[in-house]
């Protein structure tokens, strides 16, 4: 169907939703090559950032391969409360006003996931320039054991060779980086192509599963 033009974005139910909710990473990566928006939102229980997130938060390997399809990371470190105090009862419950416009630090700092946030962030780190992180998200990933080299991240200059691949990604566009035939006919040599791809983070394509936290 895909290889006919059947189009990944049209049903009610996104498609690829159902695959990250199976965990099936061979029908993500087909929907993603194939077009699928990798920065939909869910209009049940909706968050600030783009929902595929929140079924990735657990297992590298699909948590790479949403980032290395033009995921927008920024979002998830756009808090509006900065460094001042969050709610406590921010989550607490089902209500409307819970979980309209969730953002991600109130999600990676839940009881029950927020072991996983010094991972997910050391992760995502790897596809954005220089962020800030709130107040409420920086007390907990204090506590992990990968907060040291999160911080020296964040408290130095990125690499200009990191800078550059993400300029280029951004110049290119989610559906160029994609699409094999593109990067065929692009005029650069193929280590250099492989960069820009971020091969050395597809778990996937590398058949590397132990990435699963």
């Amino acid at each position: 169907l895909l290889n006919a033009g059947a189009l990944p974005n049209q049903d009610p139910i996104n498609c690829l939703q159902i695959a990250l909710r199976m965990g099936n990473y061979e029908l993500m990566n087909l929907l993603l090559r194939h077009g699928a928006n990798v920065n939909y939102f869910c209009r049940v229980n909706t968050t600030h950032f783009p929902s595929a997130l929140q079924y990735a938060l657990k297992d590298e390997v699909m948590l790479r391969m949403l980032m290395n399809y033009g995921y927008d990371v920024h979002r998830c470190f756009d808090c509006p409360r900065g460094n001042s105090s969050h709610s406590q009862y921010v989550t607490d419950g089902w209500t409307s006003t819970v979980i309209k416009d969730t953002m991600f630090c109130e999600v990676i700092t839940l009881s029950w996931l927020k072991h996983l946030s010094g991972k997910v962030v050391r992760v995502m780190l790897d596809y954005v320039d220089h962020v800030n992180i709130c107040w409420k998200l920086e007390a907990v990933l204090k506590e992990q054991k990968l907060w040291p080299d999160i911080n020296w991240i964040l408290t130095n200059p990125r690499s200009l060779k990191h800078l550059c691949r993400l300029k280029i990604r951004e110049c290119m566009g989610r559906l160029r980086l994609r699409c094999p035939v593109f990067m065929t006919f692009l005029p650069l040599p193929n280590c250099l192509k492989d960069y820009i791809l971020y091969k050395e983070y597809d778990l996937y394509g590398q058949q590397n599963f132990t990435g699963t936290y």
